[in-house]
């Protein structure tokens, strides 16, 4: 026969077995999960091999992702680029602006990827409809007419017949979290260097996913996104 002392030691041997499996490792949003349990190695495996990833930054395992959303990245650059109105000193519509690449905050800020450029891309547009003079010194001059399409950009410094004349730019700094992407947006003059515009924000994770789709079919991905 059990003691009185049995029933109170199962059930404190029950409770330590369930806070051991509710626990797994912090997620820094740099790295995958370490693998220190049996019980987490399918989400590690999935993590490492099948989660999508922004250079060195993987989308949070099990972050929020609403199933019907009209956000769309632009909404957030709205945002940012009348931020940066409110604050903007110096800048006016016949000051050219030249809006450059957002880089990763790393060792070396030469980092970018797809979100990147997106972002520059959306802030070209956002910054013009304030009615400031924007460049665009990607553009070559000419159009390249091939069967694939009609081709007027470039990214080939020798294909571009000499830079226009910029009096600032607007760019910026991505510190990725386990939730999103914090944005650094700041307007500086190209010859002073004096930062005459900033705005801060931050972008959602399954915001920044969306720009990387991944093709499934029967819930298999087929594709891994680098």
């Amino acid at each position: 026969m059990f003691s009185k002392k049995a029933p109170l030691a199962l059930s404190a041997l029950f409770t330590l077995s369930l806070s051991a499996c509710s626990t797994h490792p912090i997620y820094n949003g740099h790295s995958g999960h370490d693998n220190v349990s049996n019980n987490h190695s399918y989400n590690n495996l999935y993590a490492r091999n099948y989660q999508p990833r922004v250079n060195n930054w993987q989308f949070p395992e099990h972050n929020f992702r609403p199933v019907n959303s009209s956000k769309l990245l632009s909404d957030y650059t709205e945002q940012l680029a009348m931020k940066l109105i409110q604050n903007m000193n110096y800048v006016n519509s016949r000051t050219p602006i030249a809006v450059t690449s957002f880089v990763n905050l790393d060792d070396n800020l030469q980092t970018t990827n797809i979100f990147g450029n997106h972002l520059a891309e959306s802030f070209i547009t956002e910054m013009q409809g304030f009615g400031l003079s924007i460049v665009d010194y990607k553009h070559t001059g000419n159009v390249h007419v091939t069967p694939l399409g009609d081709f007027s950009f470039s990214r080939n410094g020798k294909e571009i017949k000499g830079y226009p004349h910029i009096d600032y730019t607007l760019t910026g700094t991505l510190t990725y979290t386990n939730k999103g992407v914090i944005v650094n947006a700041r307007i500086i003059g190209a010859k002073s260097k004096i930062v005459v515009s900033t705005a801060k924000g931050f972008i959602p994770s399954f915001i920044v996913e969306s720009l990387y789709p991944t093709r499934r079919v029967d819930g298999i991905i087929l594709d891994e996104i680098q």
